[in-house]
């Protein structure tokens, strides 16, 4: 689990809790915590879990062609 060093660097105050709790949402944001919670909060079932990686990896794909199209790269064509 993510956490903060309450005391700053070079210093032998204490930080205020305000930026304290800052760095500690951030280091939770990193971690990935929060977004695993919410993935485990509800039961999927396997079927819906397979369709909604089936349907980000298609938004992936397109978001890549997108990015290929713009730099100058061409679809190679099929070999009919």
């Amino acid at each position: 689990m993510p956490s903060v060093d309450l005391k700053a660097k070079g210093k032998k105050k204490e930080m205020p809790f305000e930026v304290a709790m800052r760095k500690f949402k951030k280091s939770v944001e990193r971690a990935g915590t929060l977004q695993k919670a919410k993935e485990k909060e509800f039961y999927e079932k396997p079927t819906s879990k397979k369709k909604r990686k089936k349907a980000e990896s298609i938004i992936r794909w397109r978001k890549k062609e997108r990015q290929l199209a713009q730099t100058g790269w061409e679809q190679p064509r099929s070999r009919s």
